[in-house]
């Protein structure tokens, strides 16, 4: 009997000594399932490793780095493009002072001053559609 009892209590000293009780620190998961971020590489975090080219115009408060980066000089080409393309007018002067655009259209035919207005309120209307983020002012003059 007496080695039965030992021979017992020797199995649970053994099989308590056994058990591994892994901790917090060692899994990759916490009680919630959430996985901890520590310097494993897994299958799964490798494509974040990866060092991927990024879009340098995401974001219009950051400074395109491009070669062809947009500045006035470009707007201004591209106003003058506007008005060549979509109306009859040659291009004059335009200048951007801050966040406005002050735009002379040439036209060799004379105009009545509504005809003026409402050719000026169409170029503005197209020239907005081309820079929202400039206010635009049209003059149209005759040559």
């Amino acid at each position: 009997m007496r080695k039965v009892l030992s021979l017992a209590a020797l199995t649970i000293l053994l099989t308590a000594c056994g058990a591994q009780n892994e901790n917090l620190y060692v899994q990759d998961e916490d009680q919630g399932g959430r996985r901890f971020v520590n310097n494993d590489l897994n299958d799964v975090d490798t494509n974040q490793n990866v060092d991927q080219p990024m879009e340098t115009n995401q974001n219009p408060n950051f400074i395109d780095l491009a070669e062809t980066q947009p500045n006035k000089g470009t707007d201004v080409n591209k106003a003058r493009e506007v008005i060549e393309i979509y109306t009859d007018y040659e291009p004059g002067q335009v200048w951007l002072n801050g966040q406005q655009m002050w735009v002379t259209a040439y036209t060799h035919a004379e105009m009545a001053q509504d005809k003026r207005n409402e050719e000026e309120a169409d170029l503005r209307k197209r020239l907005t559609r081309a820079f929202p983020r400039y206010k635009v002012n049209v003059q149209i003059q005759e040559r």
